[in-house]
Formats: structure tokens, sequence, C-alpha cells
């Protein structure tokens, strides 16, 4: 089954982005650590039970705010390793530069409120099959303050 790596701190938003991912058929990938996120990109670590076909990294999901502050680092990694691989990354509103440093990092990069409001559809976009669903948004569609 196809991945989709979730490096999200925040354990309830986290819970319901899996959930979302699950509903397309897809495997979520949590990695809160360095070493989760070095462990799922080692070589052989695609590898399937003897008889299924290996899975992939289908996107990544980036809190800017996890990894204690590597976020930007991993997005680089991952672009750098996978260059067409979708990486969605959010975090807070009033940090610009940070979110500024993701998308040069490689990431479509949206305030926190955006990203709920729009991550949906930016997975059916990518063809991962996640489709909007009103009142259904990751985190309840509530922003967290910063």
């Amino acid at each position: 089954m196809d991945r989709v790596l979730v490096c999200c701190e925040d354990i309830f938003f986290r819970v319901n982005l899996e959930a979302r991912i699950r509903e397309a058929h897809l495997a979520p990938v949590a990695a809160t650590r360095a070493a989760e996120v070095d462990a799922l990109l080692a070589p052989g670590a695609a590898a399937a039970p003897p008889g299924e076909p290996p899975s992939r990294l289908r996107a990544a999901v980036v809190d800017l705010h996890a990894l204690s502050g590597e976020a930007v680092r991993l997005i680089e990694r991952l672009a750098a390793l996978q260059p067409d691989l979708p990486i969605l990354a959010f975090g807070s509103h009033v940090e610009r530069e940070l979110l500024a440093s993701a998308r040069r990092a490689g990431a479509t990069a949206l305030p926190r409120s955006r990203f709920v409001r729009e991550y949906p559809a930016f997975m059916a976009q990518i063809g991962l099959g996640i489709v909007p669903t009103p009142g259904d948004e990751p985190g309840g569609g509530e922003e967290t303050p910063a």
C-alpha cells in the first residue's frame, strides 16, 4: 500500500489527517522525530512482503513546528530524494519567514487555517482520492493559536 508521510506532533490533528489518508486507501506513516524519518527514507524501507509490490511514498504533510525545528530541512531532503513528491506544509500565519523557507525548500506551504480548508482539495488534486467533505476538516476546522 502506498504511503503518505505525516509529520505532526499535535496528536488530535494528526489522527484526523491519518483518518482522511486511510479513506483514500493509503497508509499514513507518522513521524515525530528525525530518527523515524531517517528510518522511513532509508534504502529498502519500502520493501514489501514476498509477492506484494513495494510501497512508495506518494506525498508528505509536514507541520513546520514538528521535528524539533528541523521541518524545513526535512522538506529539503524529501525534495532532493524524490523531486516529484508533493509536499504540503503548514504553520502559523504569523511566521511568514518560516512559511517562505518551506516554499523555497520545495513545499506548498500554507497558514494552518488555510491548510485546514484546502487540504482535501490539495490531496485530490495530486490524485490521492481524498475529496473535500464539508465540516469534516482535519482538526475540526479550528486553528490552534500561535
